[in-house]
């Protein structure tokens, strides 16, 4: 409901001042319409272990798909007065649930008092990493996605509320500070179905410094899992909650442990890019630290890449690794029944684990001074218990390697 009402403001922010355009003002001086887009084709995957790259996004079992990478917008920034204006952005992509929620991605008014200050309200791009801003904008980096170990574990493309800007040129270069506040969620799919979480409130800060040629930012959010939904978990910590203690007395310890609501996650965030004579690096380390073990983890890449005219290749490390260890339940139960749900639980708070590294091989085109065609290689090493990121028709009981083979075409306009 907030979500909606965020988007109906600013529309209808938008179109009062469609009606109070004057003689001597045009509908271009008001609105700017621009589009953009990505079109690719992906294969990737095995037949039990299906490859994303995105939480809310299907598996991908050994074949090819146009899916994973395809993504189009549509965005509409709208001068209202001198310093407040508004922006509407609308994204279709192919997502685990399909709904006007998922669609619009962003809604929100910005009001700036001064050169120094911006402070908007609505939905906007969380700012979480070097991409929070153009995450879906495909043109404006240099890779087919953005890096898997790092941008899939937290598949957060918004949140509502506000954030406040400062800016300012200094001796070292430009400066920008930003603090926000809101709420959040994502619908996503795992193993056992759909599942959704919403964290409230969410509250972060970010300080960035820029040069012609560099940039580096630190970046810090804390946030309280306030709601998750999913049947199939629900049916799990109910069994687990409903247990006697004298049959298994470890289970209501496993029920908080894979129950998420209640607990808390905070953010810590570094990162670097450059671009100089040719040459270009970017860098981001991550620690999500909290005590619900599906978010707990550290992550982060290296891209080095090198411009030649038009193309530019370029490689990719990356990596992503829980900071809880896998489970395994002993003693087992002489019961049936119960010896059953502790393989369930065991294999539903492994299953949530990540491990995973992966090199990376691509090009990119700029053929054209709106379009880019961009080809990529990725092999994945993926430990055992460490599948998190994919979606697993059976346990991850062994290590796996997975190639992903990738060419997109990205477009703006």
């Amino acid at each position: 409901m907030r979500q909606f009402f965020f988007f109906c403001i600013a529309s209808l922010i938008i179109f009062f001042s469609a009606q109070s355009v004057n003689a001597d003002e045009t509908f271009r001086d008001r609105f700017r319409i621009s589009s953009f887009g990505t079109l690719g084709i992906t294969h990737a995957g095995k037949d039990q272990f299906g490859y994303r790259n995105e939480l809310t996004h299907k598996g991908q079992f050994n074949q090819f798909s146009i899916f994973p990478d395809s993504v189009f917008g549509l965005q509409v920034n709208a001068h209202i007065l001198p310093n407040l204006n508004a922006t509407v952005q609308v994204i279709a992509e192919k997502q685990v649930k399909q709904n006007f929620n998922n669609i619009v991605d962003w809604a929100y008014l910005t009001y700036q008092p001064s050169s120094n200050i911006t402070l908007r309200g609505g939905r906007m791009g969380i700012d979480l990493f070097m991409l929070s801003e153009y995450r879906n904008l495909g043109f404006a980096y240099l890779w087919a996605r953005p890096i898997t170990e790092f941008y899939t574990p937290v598949s957060l493309s918004h949140f509502e509320g506000i954030d406040l800007k400062y800016s300012n040129n200094i001796d070292l270069g430009y400066f920008e500070f930003k603090v926000y506040g809101g709420q959040t969620g994502s619908d996503i799919r795992v193993n056992r179905g759909d599942f959704s979480v919403r964290m409230r409130p969410i509250f972060g800060a970010v300080a960035s410094l820029e040069t012609n040629h560099w940039k580096a930012r630190a970046t810090f959010a804390a946030t309280h899992i306030d709601e998750t939904r999913s049947t199939q978990l629900r049916q799990l910590l109910t069994t687990l909650d409903e247990t006697p203690a004298f049959l298994w007395p470890k289970a209501s310890g496993f029920s908080d442990l894979i129950n998420g609501e209640g607990n808390q996650a905070y953010y810590y965030s570094l990162g670097f890019s450059y671009d100089k004579n040719n040459w270009l690096a970017q860098s981001e380390f991550a620690i999500t630290d909290s005590s619900w073990p599906s978010v707990a983890l550290t992550n982060g890449y290296l891209s080095l890449g090198r411009r030649i005219g038009p193309v530019t290749f370029y490689t990719v490390g990356s990596y992503a690794k829980s900071l809880n260890d896998p489970k395994t339940i002993s003693p087992r139960s002489s019961q049936p029944e119960v010896n059953a749900l502790q393989d369930i639980t065991e294999n539903s708070f492994n299953a949530v684990l990540v491990n995973q590294n992966s090199f990376s091989l691509g090009m990119r085109w700029d053929f054209h001074t709106n379009m880019a065609l961009k080809a990529q290689w990725d092999h994945t090493w993926v430990r055992k218990n460490g599948g998190g990121l994919l979606i697993l028709r059976e346990p991850l009981v062994r290590d796996i390697e997975l190639n992903i083979f990738s060419l997109n075409l990205s477009f703006v306009y």
